[in-house]
């Protein structure tokens, strides 16, 4: 058995996006940039430490234990502590079993940190290297609440790991792995650690998720609002494990949402992103129904692909995770509604297109536009006449892309998963990715 799991591991990292550095027990090394284009890092360690040429060793400076050494940037190279270093690139470097503990601008990492400048940029990029399983240690708690349960904690460690192996490389012309934000994972290193995370971590060692043996891209979001969604009326890219489910996050407090906008106040937002279409007169899409949704400009979830803006200067289409960039939505599961000044104040509930979901009360002295009818087919259109306190309503669910694992939703899960099953986490990922197994990389 034990020579199986070690030729599945070989073959899966013959698979990864890019070859990485072995470390510890086989697990792969991850360089992850820290900050990127900085005038100014402070270094320190919580023993005494070096600074050291990256590329011929040399010893740079010497230091106490938590003493501060500023680095900065300079046309000419590097500064350290106010004097010029031949340096391309420095390094701390610990004595032999010394505590764990480099920080880098108050924040303690694990590892091994290097300072160099950034490519193609006037500024200092900062690398932590260190082993894929202490990595995770420092997103999970970012990512995820460790006092949810632990099988819900765990599939999220699994998941985490899985998308840092794939995206090894992502930063490759950068000088690193990946980055520390959302653009990547949140990573804030030791500082971010917390015992029942790192036992997640722990127990799921080297455990990812596959699809035909190799990691797949395995995204995750906050709360679906009922139903994931397909990748490929996301992102544009098809994946066979990243298909559209039913959620379980009905106790997400972001499952149903509402936010209202002026007239204006769409406009300067669609044209500061550059979007110039004048005054805004319609909004053109399909209504919102219950999933799956078969319609030309929505996701199988009910997501938005993409929607019309019908202007005085012109119209455009916009895709969904377009505008809710721009006007700053929770997700891209959502309907609009336009609503007039009443001569009364009368308060109005508006059910939304999925009926039995949710309720929304519209603001007391608005009354709903009257709409003319819709079909699949000749997506509806809210129109916008410009009169005064006219209020456009977004009223969506779900929180994040859609894509892949929803938080919320495994700790709904976990919560029901048999009392004393320490493997139930393999089943919530089974559920919100596609045909997968679960295996052992190292």
């Amino acid at each position: 058995m034990r020579t199986t799991l070690l030729v599945l591991g070989f073959l899966l990292l013959a698979l990864l996006p890019v070859a990485a550095e072995a470390g510890p027990s086989g697990q792969p090394l991850i360089k992850v940039g820290l900050w990127s284009n900085q005038t100014s890092v402070i270094l320190s360690a919580d023993a005494g430490f070096s600074i050291a040429d990256a590329d011929s060793k040399d010893i740079l400076g010497s230091y106490k234990a938590k003493e501060k050494v500023t680095v900065k940037f300079a046309a000419a190279g590097l500064v350290v502590n106010g004097q010029p270093v031949a340096a391309r690139e420095i390094t701390v470097v610990l004595p032999a079993k010394a505590p764990a503990g480099i920080e880098v601008n108050r924040r303690e990492y694990r590892g091994t940190v290097s300072v160099r400048r950034t490519v193609g940029k006037n500024g200092l990029t900062v690398v932590n290297t260190l082993p894929l399983e202490e990595y995770i240690y420092g997103i999970i708690a970012r990512e995820i609440s460790p006092a949810w349960p632990l099988e819900a904690v765990k599939a999220q460690a699994v998941a985490a790991r899985t998308y840092a192996l794939y995206s090894l490389g992502k930063h490759r012309d950068d000088g690193y792995d990946v980055c520390a934000t959302t653009d990547c994972q949140v990573y804030g290193g030791m500082t971010a650690e917390d015992a029942r995370a790192t036992k997640a971590v722990d127990d799921t060692r080297g455990l990812v998720v596959a699809y035909k043996g190799k990691p797949i891209p395995a995204y995750f979001h906050g709360s679906g609002g009922g139903y994931t969604e397909n990748s490929e009326n996301v992102w544009g890219g098809h994946h066979p494990a990243l298909r559209a489910v039913i959620d379980y996050d009905e106790e997400s407090p972001h499952y149903s949402w509402e936010k209202q906008f002026t007239q204006k106040e769409i406009e300067a937002a669609l044209a500061s992103a550059g979007i110039k279409i004048g005054a805004l007169q319609a909004i053109e899409l399909s209504p919102l129904t219950k999933p799956p949704v078969n319609a030309s400009d929505r996701g199988v979830s009910g997501r938005i692909t993409e929607l019309r803006l019908i202007g005085s200067a012109g119209n455009t289409v916009v895709s969904g995770t377009k505008l809710r960039t721009v006007l700053g939505l929770n997700s891209t599961l959502f309907d609009i509604k336009v609503v007039l000044p009443s001569e009364k104040a009368v308060k109005f509930e508006i059910t939304d297109s999925y009926g039995d979901r949710d309720t929304k009360t519209v603001p007391i002295n608005t009354k709903p536009l009257p709409e003319k009818g819709f079909s699949v087919d000749k997506p509806d259109i809210r129109r916008v006449t410009g009169r005064t306190n006219e209020t456009i309503i977004f009223t969506g669910f779900g929180w994040g892309h859609g894509i892949g694992l929803s938080q919320w939703g495994a700790k709904a899960m976990a919560e029901r998963a048999p009392t004393g099953n320490t493997a139930y986490f393999k089943e919530i990922l089974k559920h919100y990715y596609t045909g997968v197994e679960i295996q052992k990389l190292y």
